[in-house]
This record gives C-alpha cells, sequence and structure tokens, in this order.
C-alpha cells in the first residue's frame, strides 16, 4: 500500500512540477521582455514576493511538528487524536494569520518609502505604486499559508500529497492563462498579479473542501496543545530553510539596490528551485511511508529503504544538476534576449555565479533524505543549534561578500552554509537515529563531484555547448543528459550494485502489483 501511495504521489507530483517549471518560465520571460515592464518590474515583485515570504515564517516550525504528530495517529486510524491534533494545529494558525495581516502592512508602508527614496530608478516604483503592490501579492500568500496549510499538513502526513498536486496543476495552468491575457492587454503588473492572487485563493479552499469531507473530523474534541510542544525547536529548522531560499534576494535588494541584478538572481534562481522541487517529487512520498515505518517500529526496514532513497537522490542531483552546470548560462542569457534594457541583457552572463548556485542547490537536495529521516523521527530539539548556526553563517558571508563579489558573494553565503547543514545532518542521523558509517556519504559525495566533474568535461570537448537559440540549447541539453545519465548509471553498478537490484525488485514488484489489494498484514513486510 505504501508502494502504491509512493507511485501516485510521485505521478501526480511529477506532473505538476512540470506544469509550474513551464508556467513559471514563461510569465518573468514575458514580463522581462515586454516594454510595459523589464527586468526591474521583474525584480521588484520577486522581492516583495521574498519579503512577504520572511513574514509568513511566523509559521514556521508548525509543518514539521503536525506531520510527526500525526503518524502515529494515522497508522493506528486514531480519529479523536487526528482531530486534536488538526484543531491545535489551526488554532494556532489563525492567531498567526492576525499577526500576519498587521505585518504586512507595516511592510507595504516601509518598502514603500525605501523604494522610493533610495532604490526607484526614474520615479518609476513611487510609494503607492509599491505599497499596493505589496497587499496585492500578499492575498495569495495570506490564502496559501494560512487557509490551508493545515489541512494540507494532514493530507501529507496520510502520503496523499497527489491530492493538492491535481488542485495546483488546475490553477497554476488557469493562472498562466490569465496573466497571459493580462500581458497581452498590456494591463498594469498590479492587474496581472491580482488576478495571480485571486487564482491561487481556489488552493486553500479546495484542499479544506477536500479533507473536511474525507477525514470527518471530530469539532467536539479538546485541541491536543501537548503535540505541538516542539514547534519552538523546529522554528530553527524552518528558519534554517527560509533563510537558504530567501537570504541572497533581500541582500541584494537592501545591499545594491539593483533590481535588475535580483531579476537575474530570481532567474537562475527559478531553474534551482524548479530542480530541488523536481527531486522532491521523486522522493515526496517517501517522508510519510518512513514516518508510517517508525510509528509501527520497524527500524530494520527503515535503514534497508534508506539506502534505496539515498541512492534516488544522488542519482537524480548527479544527472540534474551535472546538466545545469554546462547548460545553465546559455539558458539565462538567451531567457533574457529580448530585454528592453541593452544593460540588463548583459547582467545575464553569471558563469561563476551560475557555478557556484548550482553547487548550493546541489547539496541543498543532497541533504533531503537525512532531513527527513531527523524529521520524521521528531528529533527537532537534538538538531535545532545547527539550523540557527546554518541561518547565521548565511547571513554574515552573503552580507561581507556581497560588497567584493557582487551576485557571487551571496551564492558563496548560501553554498557554505548548504555545505555546513547538510554534513550536520548526515552526523546527527548517522549516529543517532539509523547508526550507520558516514562513510557512505563520502562515498556518495565523491562520486557525484566525478560525475559532475566528468560530464562537463566530455561535453564541453564532444558537443557545441556555445549556443544562442532554442534548438541548438534542447539539443546540447540531452547530448549532456545522454552522458550525465550514462555516468550515473556506470557508476552505480560499480558501487551500489546490491542497492540497484533491490531498488529495480522493489520498482518491479510495485508497477506489477499496482492496482491489487494487499493484506493488511503484508504492509508491515514491504517497505516503501
Amino acid at each position: 500500500m505504501r508502494s502504491k501511495k509512493v507511485l501516485i504521489n510521485t505521478v501526480s507530483g511529477l506532473a505538476y512540477e512540470v506544469v509550474a517549471v513551464i508556467c513559471g518560465l514563461v510569465l518573468p520571460y514575458l514580463i522581462i521582455n515586454n516594454s510595459d515592464y523589464g527586468s526591474e518590474t521583474n525584480g521588484i515583485t520577486q522581492a516583495i514576493s521574498q519579503f512577504l515570504s520572511c513574514i509568513a515564517l511566523m509559521k514556521a516550525g508548525i509543518g514539521g511538528v503536525t506531520r510527526a504528530a500525526l503518524y502515529k495517529a494515522l497508522a493506528k486510524n486514531d480519529i479523536n487524536k487526528i482531530s486534536a491534533i488538526i484543531k491545535a494545529t489551526s488554532s494556532f494558525m489563525k492567531k498567526i494569520a492576525l499577526f500576519f495581516i498587521g505585518l504586512t502592512v507595516v511592510f507595504a508602508i516601509g518598502f514603500g518609502i525605501y523604494m522610493q527614496n533610495f532604490v526607484a530608478p526614474e520615479d518609476s516604483f513611487d510609494f503607492w505604486f509599491t505599497a499596493s503592490l505589496v497587499v496585492i501579492i500578499s492575498i495569495g500568500t495570506f490564502g496559501e499559508y494560512f487557509f490551508g496549510f493545515t489541512y494540507e499538513m494532514l493530507l501529507s502526513a496520510d502520503q496523499r500529497q497527489c491530492v493538492f498536486s491535481i488542485i495546483r496543476i488546475f490553477t497554476t495552468l488557469l493562472n498562466t492563462v490569465v496573466a497571459v491575457i493580462l500581458i497581452t492587454n498590456h494591463c498594469t503588473i498590479h492587474w496581472i498579479k491580482l488576478g495571480a492572487s485571486l487564482v491561487f485563493l481556489i488552493n486553500p479552499i479546495a484542499i479544506n473542501l477536500y479533507a473536511k469531507s474525507k477525514y470527518k473530523l471530530r469539532k467536539d474534541v479538546e485541541p491536543d496543545r501537548s503535540a505541538l510542544n516542539q514547534r519552538w525547536d523546529a522554528l530553527g529548522h524552518e528558519v534554517a530553510n527560509f533563510v537558504n531560499t530567501n537570504t541572497d534576494i533581500m541582500v541584494l535588494t537592501i545591499c545594491t539596490g539593483n533590481m535588475a541584478l535580483v531579476s537575474v538572481y530570481t532567474t537562475y534562481n527559478m531553474i534551482i528551485i524548479g530542480m530541488r522541487k523536481l527531486v522532491n517529487t521523486f522522493i515526496n512520498g517517501f517522508g510519510a511511508a518512513f514516518g508510517n515505518m517508525h510509528a509501527l517500529g520497524e527500524y530494520e526496514l527503515m535503514e534497508k529503504n534508506f539506502r534505496v532513497y539515498e541512492l534516488i537522490v544522488f542519482s537524480l542531483v548527479s544527472i540534474l544538476y551535472s546538466v545545469m552546470t554546462v547548460v545553465f548560462v546559455p539558458f539565462a542569457v538567451m531567457y533574457s534576449i529580448h530585454d528592453p534594457n541593452p544593460a540588463n541583457r548583459a547582467e545575464y552572463y553569471q558563469p561563476i555565479f551560475a557555478i557556484v548556485i548550482t553547487l548550493a542547490g546541489a547539496f541543498n537536495c543532497i541533504r533531503i533524505p537525512y532531513q527527513n529521516i531527523v524529521t520524521v523521527v521528531g528529533h527537532f530539539k537534538q538538531t535545532r543549534n545547527g539550523a540557527f548556526f546554518e541561518a547565521i553563517l548565511n547571513i554574515v558571508l552573503s552580507v561581507s561578500c556581497v560588497y567584493f563579489f557582487g551576485i557571487v558573494g551571496v551564492a558563496i553565503g548560501t553554498l557554505a552554509a548548504v555545505l555546513f547543514r547538510t554534513v550536520q545532518y548526515v552526523i546527527y542521523m548517522s549516529r543517532n537515529v539509523l547508526k550507520r558509517p558516514i562513510w557512505y556519504f563520502v562515498r556518495h559525495t565523491i562520486l557525484f563531484l566525478a560525475i559532475l566533474i566528468l560530464t562537463n568535461g566530455i561535453s564541453r570537448l564532444c558537443f557545441n555547448i556555445d549556443v544562442h537559440n532554442t534548438f541548438a540549447w534542447i539539443i546540447a541539453s540531452i547530448e549532456t543528459t545522454l552522458v550525465a545519465a550514462a555516468l550515473t548509471i556506470i557508476g552505480n553498478i560499480i558501487f551500489y550494485n546490491k542497492d540497484m537490484k533491490y531498488f529495480m525488485s522493489k520498482s518491479k514488484n510495485m508497477f506489477k502489483s499496482f492496482g491489487k489489494k494487499k493484506a493488511k498484514k503484508s504492509i508491515t513486510k514491504e517497505g516503501i
């Protein structure tokens, strides 16, 4: 049963990510390369979104703690316990929602004043332009975080991520259609973002309706606030994740005031985020599956399946990020080719930045298995200090380096922080949860770096990667992907033959048994 849920979640999640990546490329491209908007407009909307996500950090810690508490209740089908946990989470989120509204108003005023007096090019971003844009963008953010969040955690813990994947596919496509219509009719950026905010309000509403219908939660139970006791410890983990995702844009915005440079960063980072989401899509159902195993005390099965989990992540990272180091810069340059400002187009050629931010993105993905195991066993307090140090390290290095190296400087800060946190997760998990040699991680990492270097060397030697049109870029990407995939498969066969065979056997059985019912007793023996 767990295997089938993983497969369903993977397919639906992959479909969503494909749609999200394509739509995510279309809209910024239309804005950047349209004389009505340009890189500066794209930059300020991205900056606002990142700052709003900073305010939304108030909810941090609740997600992981709620899921960890729900795993055992769901495994036992204890509807009273599930209802009590959900009621406590919902109550907490309603309080957070009120703070979000107040802080959004303060941010709108402060950012409006800052943009008008210190940044705005040729007075194009005056106070009312900026403040009203903040309010409009916050509508969608508010709905996404605070109306559907509680029930999204319930669906995630129950391995039903496919539900919100399907909902998001619909709203993402609808938003793209609405935005293209508005852009084509030369509407202002305010109307475009208002359309997006209203469309994305469908997500939390639909998730709410589905979850309440599916689980028949009881309203007469007392909220189980004890289930959320570790939320402040989990906050450190969320802060670290937030810092790695958002610090660079905030530092560039505050320290340089260059919205075109912010647009350059977001163009590159858009692909980095897309790749992380793609990796997550393939392994999204694993976290809940491990949570179920832990709740049922299947520790040997956890360790056996973790090796496969780890192998899948490293294989995906080796292929995707090796290819990125080769074709990343040509893509960014082509993406901005029609920007109305020639100076902005030149900014998109950033080869050193591309390498550094790609490595940061790769290690951010590499740590997912170790981070997820720590999360599902609920060890938030034990690992929180490392999260705080990661956040501090990223901020200090990014601010220090941006003055000397510009956009490369913020990427250096992110890479250093991600490397530290990844190693910390590996050491903690290996010593305190699954009890396994750290050498496993070291060997995987060495193989990943070897594949990355070899892919670059072979591709640059054998293929034309200095491309200037979309068709040539696609050909170069396919050729590079084949090289990276071949090297990854060869490396896995040589160093991880046993794990490869186990993974192939599990995959074969999963597809063969898909659609067939299994006895409940067999569920505890099948692993993922």
